[in-house]
């Protein structure tokens, strides 16, 4: 008995090859997608020393024949190439993203430490002219003050000194 699918698959052409990556993949297209470049590359490099070598290209013949030639492990390996890649590529934009992020915060920082020094000539302007008006109260409540006790202004005193007719009476006059 024969079985229905071989246990090797053939592949006769790239559009083979592409379903097979690409199109019947449980994958990721865009893997796909690169494990399809990756076995087109090796093609077309064979093609090139085929050339080198031969002094022509290779006809649709040979280049199916190279095809039907793979062993069913170089998707295997073509996958495993591009996903290294798409690692590799994932993490340079992931690397430049956060240099731009970590650019961004610090001149964010920057420009508010800016703008706080633009602040801080109107705040400094308020508080001198709090610390001047602290000290104008300071200085009119210690005069008061010291004007009081050095004058002694009792209201004893005050009576006594404005009428003289009550210091008569006391000293017998």
């Amino acid at each position: 008995m024969t079985s229905p699918l071989p246990a090797n698959p053939t592949y006769r052409g790239a559009e083979d090859v592409y379903r097979e990556l690409v199109e019947e993949s449980q994958q990721s297209w865009l893997l796909g997608l690169l494990a399809f470049a990756v076995v087109e590359e090796q093609r077309i490099e064979w093609m090139r020393h085929y050339e080198k070598v031969q002094g022509a290209l290779p006809s649709a013949d040979l280049v199916r024949g190279w095809y039907e030639s793979q062993p069913p492990g170089v998707l295997l390996r073509a996958r495993g190439t591009a996903e290294n890649a798409l690692l590799a590529y994932s993490e340079e934009v992931t690397a430049e993203l956060d240099k731009d992020f970590r650019e961004d915060i610090q001149n964010g920082v920057i420009v508010g430490e800016i703008r706080d020094l633009k602040r801080f000539w109107p705040q400094f302007g308020v508080n001198v002219a709090g610390g001047l008006a602290s000290a104008v109260l300071f200085a009119a409540i210690l005069t008061l003050v010291a004007f009081l006790v050095l004058n002694d202004t009792s209201p004893v005193e005050i009576v006594k000194k404005s009428s003289p007719a009550t210091e008569g009476a006391k000293d017998g006059k």
